[in-house]
């Protein structure tokens, strides 16, 4: 039996989602809430191997919440529901640890999809969206040998000036290296980074 929390704002999406999981006999909603604040709360409190959480949840920023929840929950898959089709989010989604992306305008069969797909430990992303590999591409593959260097290093906690020192580099290539990284990643700081990196296993 699949435990399941539902994180959605609107009352009637909410519902039809606990309605639609309740005919399939292997899946349980143990929670559900509509108010961001109380997500990690209800985690604490349940058992989950599922979380459905809308990404523009009132009370929190879904990226971060996703990226607390991996770091506090590391086993709890995360599929996030959104109407944004903008593909920095998605992007960002799996850099902060999503499991999946799905599309509200998707049908419940694609639902019925993603979750066994996610539980299952492969990504997920809409098909509206394009093929996965699509938001994959921007991997540790993709970096260069120097800039996979500086990625670990920064997933240590070392400042600029340590991984200039260490690299025998200066203070202004490593922080254009990190731009080049932030750049290719989609992503907006160090701390960011750090959580991408944690999520490849870099840290």
């Amino acid at each position: 039996m699949t435990n399941i929390v539902i994180a959605e704002d609107h009352p009637l999406i909410r519902e039809g989602l606990r309605s639609l999981l309740a005919q399939a006999s292997d899946f349980n909603v143990v929670a559900d809430t509509g108010n961001g604040a109380l997500v990690e709360q209800l985690l604490q409190q349940t058992a989950t191997d599922l979380l459905l959480l809308d990404l523009d949840l009132p009370g929190c920023h879904g990226i971060a919440l996703t990226a607390r929840i991996k770091q506090q929950h590391p086993h709890i898959k995360i599929l996030i529901l959104t109407g944004s089709t903008d593909h920095n989010s998605v992007r960002q989604a799996f850099a902060a640890g999503a499991d999946g992306y799905l599309l509200k305008l998707e049908d419940s069969s694609e639902l019925l999809e993603a979750i066994p797909t996610v539980l299952n430990n492969r990504r997920y992303v809409s098909k509206l969206l394009g093929p996965l590999d699509h938001f994959e591409e921007h991997d540790e593959q993709a970096m260069t040998p120097r800039e996979q260097q500086i990625l670990k290093l920064i997933a240590a906690g070392k400042s600029s000036q340590e991984i200039a020192d260490a690299l025998a580099l200066s203070v202004f290539t490593v922080r254009k290296h990190k731009q080049n990284l932030m750049a290719k990643l989609s992503l907006h700081n160090a701390v960011e980074l750090v959580r991408y990196a944690m999520h490849q296993g870099l840290a």
